[in-house]
């Protein structure tokens, strides 16, 4: 499993949101899913392999 740090750079890789970039805002320890923001007011849970760091 790839380690993810709050403030990385991610792009969503699955789902309606796939291509979409955002940044991990924060880590849910229970579930293992990092909250990424995508835009103003767009946020949403991903597990580690739903989303991969941002290579422009």
């Amino acid at each position: 499993m790839t380690e993810f740090n709050i403030g990385d750079t991610v792009q969503i890789t699955s789902g309606p949101m796939a291509h979409s970039v955002g940044t991990v805002v924060y880590l849910y320890e229970e579930t293992g899913k990092y909250l990424v923001r995508t835009g103003v007011g767009a946020q949403d849970y991903y597990a580690p392999d739903e989303f991969e760091l941002y290579n422009p």
